[in-house]
């Protein structure tokens, strides 16, 4: 009997200061033949149906106004907790996967950056910075 590998979403959701929600969400994105590459999100916002729209890239209000503002003095603590909970998906992912971070934000050439000294620092030599898509790669091996 073989064990067969499932590759569901998964989705993280807590509160912050300030009646703010922190909602984190991992999706098998591409498909190959070696595994799957999966595409890691994350939004603050004030409430779900806002957080969903833009997840869902639909365009409405709600959804245009969480992609053109920044999170402003919860930022720092919104990334580490989004952060500290991809290192524990990382650790149950299956041989041959990989994860991509986009930077999308309002200001991503300011959250590349940020996200590019944190990973430098802070993080395993295992991530790939791509200065051309300002994104992060990261294979599980």
């Amino acid at each position: 009997m073989t064990l067969r590998i499932q590759r569901n979403k998964r989705v993280s959701i807590s509160r912050l200061p300030g009646n703010y929600i922190l909602k984190l969400r991992l999706i098998p994105w591409i498909y190959t033949k070696n595994g799957c590459v999966w595409l890691a999100s994350m939004a603050v916002g004030k409430s779900m149906r806002q957080i969903n729209d833009w997840m869902n890239q639909r365009r409405n209000l709600k959804a245009h106004q969480m992609a053109t503002s920044l999170t402003g003095k919860l930022g720092p603590k919104a990334q580490i907790a989004a952060f500290n909970q991809l290192h524990e998906w990382l650790a149950d992912m299956p041989y041959g996967d990989s994860v991509a971070l986009r930077c999308d934000s309002a200001n991503p050439e300011k959250q590349f950056q940020i996200w590019k000294k944190w990973f430098l620092k802070k993080s395993s030599k295992k991530w790939k910075i791509n200065e051309e898509h300002k994104s992060f790669f990261y294979k599980c091996i």
